[in-house]
């Protein structure tokens, strides 16, 4: 009971950080589960519904104040949650190393994506058809054919190592789909619910679930999502940056270290 209690604190305070950033917070799930001596698929399913949970609760905060552009959103659920549900469905096939190894790296592209300038020349490129978007006080031009084709290939990639792909798809919305940065992370809150929530089911149906570990689990985080996202508003811009790229370049070395010690 009483590591229960340590390790659901210590989720509490991730999914409390993360949710500032629309993020469900499976990249450090995942490592710390494997850490506690959980397999990888039994950590992967249960990263999922975490972070299921955690996207219905920042979804409802965020939707309170007005920040989610539910259009877009809705057509990069469509495509994260399918690709994830195919990934999810065949990871208990793949190597446990093969996963993680992907995982690590993953997470540090995710960084450089998050880190790199947005210059306006490079917002400016032609990227094929574009969808004109007006929402949450911000305009910006979405190319469907360039961006939800890629969130798709994302999807597959997060669903097979358990976490909702959002590391990935906040920098894609940002600098390919043009989208403001506080939009974009309120709007991803969307794709966590649902990519994660296929995840989980890909995963369920071919590697079981257990329910009292992840409820439990799932409880903890649920609390910290509430928190964070309500004070997500109150936070600078820049700070929500360089927390999302601190996390996801620590939780990279540590997965890599899990993968290969």
């Amino acid at each position: 009971m009483v590591n229960l209690l340590i390790l659901g604190i210590i989720l509490f305070v991730i999914a409390f950080v993360l949710s500032m950033l629309g993020k469900g917070g499976g990249e450090f799930y995942v490592p710390i589960f494997i850490t506690v001596g959980i397999a990888f698929q039994r950590a992967a399913a249960t990263s999922l519904f975490i972070l299921m949970v955690s996207g219905l609760t920042m979804m409802a905060v965020y939707h309170k104040k007005t920040l989610i552009d539910w259009k877009t959103g809705a057509a990069v659920t469509v495509s994260s949650a399918t690709g994830s549900f195919i990934g999810g469905f065949i990871s208990a096939g793949v190597n446990p190393l093969y996963l993680k190894l992907t995982f690590a790296i993953l997470l540090f592209i995710s960084a450089l994506l998050i880190a790199r300038p947005i210059h306006e020349k490079s917002v400016k490129r032609n990227l094929g058809p574009v969808w004109h978007r007006k929402c949450c006080g911000e305009e910006y031009e979405f190319p469907v054919l360039v961006v939800l084709p890629t969130i798709f290939f994302i999807g597959f990639i997060a669903g097979m190592v358990g976490i909702s792909g959002g590391g990935l798809i906040v920098p894609l919305l940002i600098i390919l789909g043009r989208m403001p940065m506080r939009t974009a992370f309120a709007t991803n809150s969307i794709m966590v619910l649902f990519a994660s929530g296929m995840g989980f089911l890909g995963h369920g149906l071919s590697a079981g679930v257990d329910w009292e570990f992840i409820l439990t689990m799932a409880s903890f985080v649920a609390v910290g999502a509430v928190f964070g996202a309500h004070y997500s508003s109150r936070v600078e811009i820049e700070n929500l940056k360089r927390i999302f790229i601190i996390i996801l370049i620590v939780a990279a070395f540590w997965m890599l270290y899990k993968a290969l010690m």
